[in-house]
């Protein structure tokens, strides 16, 4: 029996139609990589803010079809499609991020029958916290395993 089919109809209408539902183990084995990921997508972040801010003062000087523009933009293009292909790589492990600093991710679980979101933030050694889709992230609550 799969997650899925633990829940009702109408929480399954809460998941988004292109995201996986998983295991605390399922969670719990993708969390190095997805971790790693994460860290990856941040210096991401940090490197197309400042070629954007790079590219916003070019342009001030430099027309748009200078050689320096057009070869700041490539490399803007370049990190947005690596981007991408990491955010891609999320979702087929049924991850998602939720912030980044701190780093946050998660992933649709199910907890006593109900639709929830395990939870990971930087710094933490193990998935440990979910808490319900219909609040948020400081309401997240201990997992009590059996």
């Amino acid at each position: 029996m799969s997650e899925r089919d633990l829940l009702d109809e109408m929480a399954l209408l809460a998941v988004p139609h292109d995201s996986r539902i998983v295991t605390i183990e399922e969670a719990r084995l993708e969390l190095p990589r997805a971790a790693n990921y994460l860290h990856t997508m941040q210096a991401l972040q940090d490197e197309a803010h400042d070629l954007t801010e790079e590219l916003d003062i070019l342009i001030e000087s430099l027309a748009p079809n200078h050689p320096h523009v057009i070869e700041v933009a490539d490399q803007l293009g370049c990190l947005v499609k690596e981007w991408q292909y990491i955010n891609n790589k999320f979702d087929k492990m049924g991850a998602r991020i939720v912030g980044f600093e701190p780093g946050q991710i998660e992933w649709y679980g199910v907890v006593d029958g109900y639709l929830v979101l395990y939870s990971w933030c930087h710094g933490e050694e193990d998935i440990e916290w979910w808490y319900p889709i219909d609040s948020g992230i400081s309401s997240r609550r201990p997992l009590v395993e059996a």
